[in-house]
């Protein structure tokens, strides 16, 4: 069970965003917890853009392009969004360098250089290993 630090800084991994609004995942209940902790909460842009991506996809969407859209405006509420700037962009070619990333991957590394250009080195995620080689990030495994 996750237990948080109070009012710690700490990013979303896309896959909280999405399985809390996904009553049907064995993960919804445990996101649901982290979203209601005393923890200042941030999200990337491409955070934004890989929910609505998600949860907009395939024949039965879990949402409606509209729906999707009020939650990308919600989030603004919970959380602070943070923007790739040229100090994030230059950590991410670091890692495309150290870690030659191919395909998909880029998208984790990206939303941790966004982060950790931006002062928070902590992120909460169900998936730990996308987030494993990337140095000085502590990772919160839900």
């Amino acid at each position: 069970m996750f237990v948080a630090r109070l009012m710690s800084r700490l990013l979303l991994d896309t896959n909280i965003l999405v399985y809390a609004k996904d009553a049907s995942s064995i993960f919804h209940q445990v996101s649901i917890t982290l979203l209601k902790s005393d923890n200042q909460f941030f999200i990337t842009t491409k955070n934004l853009t890989e929910y609505y991506s998600v949860v907009t996809k395939g024949e039965k969407p879990l949402l409606t392009p509209a729906e999707a859209l009020q939650d990308l405006n919600d989030f603004s509420s919970i959380c602070t969004i943070l923007f790739p700037t040229e100090a994030s962009n230059q950590l991410l070619y670091q890692f495309i360098a150290k870690h030659l990333l191919k395909g998909l991957k880029i998208h984790d590394f990206e939303i941790a250089a966004i982060a950790l250009s931006s002062g928070v080195n902590r992120i909460a995620t169900i998936n730990k290993k996308d987030f494993l080689k990337i140095d000085n990030l502590e990772i919160i495994a839900l």
